[in-house]
């Protein structure tokens, strides 16, 4: 009888384990406080390396994107719409083709892309509550939608985003516009490619 009372308790006994997230023993004085946006609080790692693995494979993920200013959905969506203008089935477009080569070559120009830069902020910056095994990409979009609502740019002048970026330097009204030109080069010089997929995706 004990037993079964034992089995049944089992079903409502309150899962112990500690949620692997900034208060996780595991982490306990290798997080810092980074910045604040809406309320809610912001941190980083205090070393590289200190977040669990499934973590760090997202932030070097978004670091390549950072790298070649786009995401990987839209350089494949570059690619294709580029290979259906020089396959020859429908003819051969230099022209079209070309303006694919532009818009590819005008984001390799830039210092930096604002849109992967926020990106790999969401993956590197956690609040309270995220689990740092992995990374959530739709709660990652939730926190770029606030602090964009905020007008919130601290992120980017902040360790380590500011280092990547070499920003340490930079004030925030010189950020505010150097991504307001940013967004007007890339509205206006940049060829957007004829696919479902989305920068954002």
């Amino acid at each position: 009888m004990n037993r079964f009372i034992k089995w049944i308790k089992s079903f409502f006994k309150k899962d112990e384990t500690p949620m692997y997230n900034l208060h996780h023993p595991d982490l306990a004085g290798k997080t810092e406080f980074a910045f604040e946006c809406g309320g809610v609080k912001y941190y980083r790692a205090i070393k590289e390396y200190i977040l669990p693995v499934g973590r760090y494979k997202w932030i070097d993920a978004t670091l390549n994107e950072v790298d070649i200013r786009m995401t990987m959905p839209l350089l494949r969506a570059f690619m294709a719409k580029l290979k259906k203008n020089l396959n020859g089935s429908n003819g051969i477009d230099l022209g079209e083709a070309f303006k694919v080569i532009y818009s590819i070559e005008t984001r390799c120009d830039l210092d930096w892309e604002p849109e992967t830069v926020k990106r790999l902020a969401s993956v590197v910056y956690f609040d309270e509550t995220e689990d740092l095994r992995d990374y959530d990409i739709e709660y990652g979009q939730k926190k770029i939608k606030s602090w964009e609502q905020h007008n919130n740019y601290s992120f980017f002048l902040t360790r380590p985003i500011a280092e990547l970026l070499n920003l340490s330097d930079t004030s925030e009204t010189s950020l505010q516009k150097y991504i307001q030109q940013v967004q007007e080069i890339l509205k206006d010089w940049t060829l957007e490619p004829e696919s479902p997929s989305s920068e954002n995706s």
